[in-house]
């Protein structure tokens, strides 16, 4: 510690405190650990914290050539990182595209988790219908090619930074530095991968088969995963809730963070059962 190697990469691992059951926390996109902080100095004080910086960001930029940066890669990592902290029956708190890579997760190996947390999950439905398919083949390609000159020209990066006008400062500035700073490959390959349609159905499918109770949560005001959406997840889980953070945007741990670290340790408390270690 604070360090793992595994064959191509070097995680930043971080645990803040040291009792109660761990909180594994996922990052969203390029976010570093660091956006978790207002959370983690409360729900430090009652459960052992787990953050990482993922592959290509923060203080993990350290990977090997060839190495990928896809969602089997994020949900690769994530296992590792609980092995190495030895963080059985861990609560998971993922948050956009960290939301995807725990689901996934916790699908493979559901005996590893207490509970879920998804906050402002970054997984539209798939496509139904030949229509649709070719309609969304047609923006995936444009996403790509912008997302290509977005790894390259910073003023193009900046712009797709709108997401987090909402976030308070120092935490806003932070984001965009890690954003700045994050892998090229890192940012395009997750974004790319997360949009696949066979990830995304994945996705949706794993909501009805993970046997663990799942928070679903979003900001009001939030862009990216609609209110509609988050109701068409909440149909398919097998037991859990679904909360809405009024007045917050997509990063309502930031917006909000007492807001939510109530709401946490309260689904903590009363949804969640130890799970079964392996």
């Amino acid at each position: 510690m604070p360090f793992l190697d595994t064959d191509r990469v070097r995680l930043y691992v971080q645990v803040v405190g040291d009792r109660g059951l761990p909180v594994l926390f996922v990052n969203g996109w390029t976010a570093t650990c660091q956006m978790w902080a207002p959370l983690v100095k409360r729900l430090s004080k009652s459960y052992r914290c787990v953050l990482y910086d993922p592959r290509g960001t923060g203080r993990s930029l350290s990977t090997a050539l060839g190495a990928s940066f896809e969602i089997e890669d994020a949900i690769a990592d994530l296992h590792a990182v609980l092995r190495y902290v030895s963080g059985w029956d861990a609560h998971v708190v993922g948050q956009g595209t960290g939301a995807v890579a725990g689901l996934l997760a916790a699908r493979e190996r559901p005996q590893n988790f207490s509970s879920l947390t998804l906050i402002g999950a970054e997984c539209p439905p798939p496509p139904t219908g030949l229509d649709r398919e070719v309609e969304t083949e047609l923006l995936l390609n444009q996403a790509r090619v912008l997302l290509q000159e977005a790894a390259t020209l910073p003023y193009a990066r900046q712009l797709l930074l709108w997401r987090y006008r909402r976030a308070p400062e120092p935490y806003r500035t932070r984001l965009y530095e890690d954003f700045a700073a994050a892998n090229p490959r890192a940012a395009y390959g997750l974004a790319q991968s997360v949009r696949d349609v066979v990830v995304r159905a994945r996705f949706w499918d794993a909501l009805g088969q993970v046997p663990l109770p799942i928070l679903l949560a979003r900001g009001a005001a939030d862009d990216v995963l609609s209110a509609a959406a988050q109701r068409a997840m909440f149909d398919r889980i097998q037991r859990g809730q679904a909360a809405t953070v009024r007045g917050a945007g997509h990063l309502p741990t930031l917006e909000y963070p007492e807001e939510c670290a109530e709401l946490l340790m309260n689904f903590f408390r009363t949804e969640s059962l130890p799970a079964y270690r392996p």
